[in-house]
């Protein structure tokens, strides 16, 4: 079967709207990965973790994803999701402005990729991010691109995780205020392996 990116993304909506996204514990839970594969054969490599934000204790997952094949009618797809728990107790973040394809965000670079590497320089860009509601109580962002595409953003980024990255920081900008950051941080040195199962197939 070949991806449709909405089908998955519907997909996803349920599993993430049907389950708590955390434990909202009084103690951060252990952070812990997880892979998981969509009957469709889009491939999950999922870090779940909770770290402050805004000086609030925020549970949250970070989604690696990749279907490397792509037909005249429907596209594979790679990407980044990070999902949000307890949204509420970060109010001055403008999530709403992220929410949806009119979002006001559209068109602003507000996500920045950071892939330490040991003896080499970080990798760096700046990339535009979609975002929408899967529950009440939580917020999703994403940045994807057709895997078959040459180069992108995404691609660079999945291929580094693979080949020698340390670990990965994600930081997503405040639209209104550049001074309010979400920054997540994940561990890569140990899971180099899984990202290039993730990676499988893709040329």
């Amino acid at each position: 079967m070949f991806l449709n990116f909405g089908t998955a993304r519907a997909c996803l909506f349920v599993l993430f709207a049907s389950l708590p996204l955390m434990c909202a514990a009084q103690t951060a839970p252990a952070a812990k990965w997880e892979t998981s594969k969509l009957e469709n054969g889009t491939r999950y490599l999922s870090y779940h973790a909770s770290a402050p934000q805004l000086g609030k204790p925020t549970p949250f997952i970070v989604n690696f994803f990749c279907y490397p094949f792509s037909t005249k009618t429907e596209k594979g797809m790679l990407g980044i999701e990070i999902y949000v728990d307890n949204v509420a107790s970060l109010k001055p973040f403008k999530f709403d402005d992220f929410d949806g394809p009119d979002a006001a965000t559209n068109g602003k670079k507000l996500l920045r990729i950071t892939v330490n590497r040991p003896g080499k320089p970080p990798y760096v860009a700046d990339t535009m991010l979609s975002g929408w509601t899967p529950g009440p109580k939580n917020f999703a962002f994403g940045t994807s691109a057709e895997s078959q595409r040459a180069t992108s953003t995404e691609k660079t980024v999945l291929q580094a995780l693979a080949a020698d990255a340390e670990s990965l920081q994600l930081t997503i900008t405040d639209p209104r205020n550049p001074k309010l950051k979400l920054e997540f941080s994940v561990p890569i040195t140990e899971k180099r392996g899984e990202f290039k199962a993730l990676l499988a197939g893709l040329k």
